[in-house]
């Protein structure tokens, strides 16, 4: 098992979203991958106070992206990812990987996805349009510019932590 959790938090969760999506029998294309693994650090980090991951998100121009997340997922493109990138066999395996999960966060990461997963990713990037992080991170720039500008946590925590 091991070699099935991946050192980058990120890939983790992503792997565990895939797995819950396909015993749900739903589909996650690599943007909606990257709202909802947005989410997830958005509310660890109201609620625990704390970054789910090292790396931070970057204000692209359909929302919030993790880099090293959208290089492993770019193969998919707008598809739904394979779930041959689970890479988990059986039962045991998916429960090394919540093990991976930081303390106290497993709760929150099934919230997310419950609330999250039965909208699609265009939806979920015009929610994370709408709000100040992403936008403040952006500023001026046209909507279709690159931008390698992270939204930083202290956005993050003064458009979230009234919603609290």
């Amino acid at each position: 098992m091991a070699n099935k959790v991946d050192e980058n938090m990120a890939i983790n969760l992503a792997r565990y979203f895939l797995y819950r999506a396909n015993f749900d029998g739903e589909t996650i294309t690599p943007l909606k991958m990257q709202k909802l693994l947005y989410y997830v650090y958005v509310w660890v980090l109201i609620k625990k106070g704390n970054c789910m991951f090292d790396e931070k998100f970057q204000a692209w121009p359909r929302g919030p992206v993790l880099p090293s997340l959208y290089k492993k997922l770019k193969k998919f493109e707008g598809r739904g990812i394979d779930p041959s990138f689970i890479e988990l066999g059986d039962e045991n395996d998916l429960e090394e990987l919540k093990k991976s999960f930081p303390e106290g966060t497993l709760d929150i990461i099934d919230k997310v996805y419950d609330q999250y997963i039965v909208r699609n990713a265009f939806e979920l990037v015009t929610m994370t349009h709408n709000e100040k992080p992403w936008k403040r991170a952006r500023q001026e720039l046209s909507p279709t510019a690159h931008s390698t500008t992270e939204i930083s946590d202290e956005d993050i925590i003064e458009e979230y932590g009234k919603r609290e």
